[in-house]
């Protein structure tokens, strides 16, 4: 919980990537090292003969090697992996012992600051009132260890500190390299965490500055022909085509911001906004984040942020906050201010290009939704989930897939029918191309990329080509089908809940999807775009007054909180 998404490392932590990979194979990359490195290198003390050799190879005699196994440091107990005690080792005596669900109180705090813009790593090693001295040698005693080690192999293993942070980024997904850390800490802190474990402090920590440092617009690093030298500063080495936001933030000053997004201005008068609340979920700061960037838009708009995931989607807390004070006009003020957000951006007179990755989902969805092109990563998920918590998209997603299937089919009934399963079953596509056949994804305009370092690069490409004699979308129009459909939408679930397949509020969650896309009538009828977004908001509002959704979002937010831990 604390070396994991608080020190920007991937949340398996070192015990769960060690199941992740295989205990045994772990065991096989530690002998090796020990054999390949130099006499004189740390990992020596640390390797084979460490105090939990001996555990390591009674686990992997005894079948617990790791996921792949019958689990390793992290397991179930019995063979249910959804529903059994899940249970972690004790390091002490190799035992196990429930897995705890609370994050420790280091964790919240830094969650916190990291949502507010501020630095997290600064909240890990500094004591408070509250107890957590433990938690604070911990992480004072890892980073040390850590960042002290990568700062010691400058200049033998390389001369410039970007080459390691990029290895830990692009090889081990950690949001930031160990000498981006060490500067975000400070030199002299750094110093002072790595004496107290009584290693010599690195000499190029010593000479206390900067290895990342931004002048006249440009991203410089210091390189080193000895350890002893001061360095030299010289633009970031990126190859060609490469864009990572999060250096070429360092340069920029936000047109504007707050804790949940920020808009900046880049090349030849573009615009970017950058989500960056926690676990990027969307409030009403976000949104009016978007809404400025519709009316100050530059030459054009590109909608992107470097972190692990897009957007989850909006934030649910601030929901079940406004169910539990059944404040229903602050539901609907804040679903419309959404809509109105994301039609500005659509309505605006450039192109607006949304590049993202991995999670991009719900009301995440919904704003990438209402770009003219999407440069996705191939990791991308994307999809409209918000049926599995008892809600329906209220932010136009489902209007725009609607219009899709339309546009697919060129049947508004058949549209209605495919948007309802979809949106019903809460389906969501693991890449771009699965979610191509869920219109969430359009193969004929669209575009993705594996590397997630082109993204910006072809986002900027992209809203220049379209700029050339660029017109808005005209807004959409809609044929809703008569509500006989709804007649056969109605027996399909109740099938399902026959055959065990739902829950009777499934039903009723289904059926207020089907009351966006289809008609109060018995015959077709026209709708406009605002007719769609109203039908939404009244059906968002009709199922947040059920207890059936309200405990199904608390039921999420809980795991939530167990899959952070």
């Amino acid at each position: 919980a604390l070396m994991g998404r608080p020190m920007g490392i991937p949340k398996t932590g070192v015990f769960g990537l060690y199941d992740l990979i295989g205990v045994d194979l772990m065991a096989d990359v530690v002998k090796t090292l020990g054999v390949i490195l130099p006499e004189g290198d740390a990992f020596h003390a640390v390797g084979e003969n460490n105090p939990l050799a001996s555990t390591i190879a009674t686990m992997i005699s005894q079948g617990f090697t790791g996921d792949k196994g019958k689990g390793g440091f992290y397991r179930t107990e019995g063979d249910d992996q959804e529903s059994a005690p899940q249970l972690a080792m004790n390091l002490k005596d190799g035992r196990t012992r429930p897995r705890q669900t609370n994050l420790p109180p280091k964790a919240l705090r830094a969650a916190d600051t990291l949502a507010a813009g501020g630095e997290p790593l600064l909240d890990l090693i500094r004591s408070t009132d509250q107890g957590d001295d433990d938690q604070v040698q911990f992480c004072r005693h890892v980073l040390a260890r850590v960042l002290g080690y990568a700062a010691s192999l400058i200049p033998d293993v390389t001369t410039s500190p970007q080459d390691i942070d990029d290895a830990m980024k692009l090889g081990f997904n950690w949001v930031r390299g160990p000498f981006e850390m060490i500067d975000a800490i400070g030199a002299e802190t750094m110093a002072a965490m790595i004496r107290e474990t009584g290693q010599d402090v690195p000499a190029i920590i010593l000479k206390n500055q900067p290895f990342y440092q931004a002048e006249d617009g440009v991203l410089n690093v210091r390189r080193f022909d000895s350890a002893d030298d001061a360095g030299t500063l010289g633009p970031v080495s990126l190859p060609e085509g490469t864009i990572r936001f999060h250096m070429m933030k360092q340069c920029l000053t936000p047109i504007q911001r707050n804790d949940a997004a920020s808009l900046y201005a880049i090349d030849d008068d573009l615009r970017l906004i950058e989500f960056h609340s926690k676990a990027n979920a969307l409030t009403a700061a976000s949104m009016e984040i978007v809404a400025a960037a519709a009316k100050d838009h530059g030459k054009g708009i590109i909608i992107h942020n470097d972190a692990q995931h897009f957007s989850a989607g909006v934030d649910l807390n601030r929901f079940l906050a406004l169910i539990n004070d059944e404040d229903w006009d602050g539901i609907d003020r804040f679903l419309f201010d959404f809509q109105m957000a994301v039609k500005a951006l659509r309505d605006a007179p450039v192109p607006v290009v949304a590049a993202n990755s991995g999670l991009t989902l719900g009301g995440g969805y919904e704003v990438v939704v209402h770009a003219d092109k999407v440069i996705a990563h191939g990791n991308s998920v994307m999809g409209l989930v918000e049926a599995a918590v008892g809600v329906v998209p209220g932010g136009g997603g489902v209007k725009e897939t609607f219009s899709r299937w339309h546009q697919a089919t060129g049947d508004w009934a058949k549209a209605a029918w495919k948007t309802w399963m979809q949106i019903g079953y809460a389906r969501t596509g693991t890449s771009p191309e699965q979610s191509a056949s869920m219109m969430y994804f359009l193969n004929d305009r669209d575009d993705s990329v594996m590397n997630r370092d082109k993204l910006v690069t072809l986002a900027i490409d992209a809203v220049k080509a379209l700029a050339q004699d660029y017109k808005p979308r005209p807004e959409p129009v809609f044929v809703l089908p008569g509500n006989a459909l709804l007649n056969d939408m109605a027996d399909f679930m109740d099938k399902g809940i026959a055959d065990g397949l739902f829950f009777p509020h499934d039903k009723t969650v289904a059926m207020a999807v089907a009351s966006i896309v289809v008609s109060d009538d018995d015959k077709d009828t026209d709708a406009s775009e605002d007719d769609l977004y109203a039908r939404e908001r009244r059906a968002f509002l009709t199922l947040a007054k059920t207890p059936e959704t309200k405990a199904r979002i608390v039921s999420m937010l809980e795991k939530g909180v167990m899959l952070r831990n």
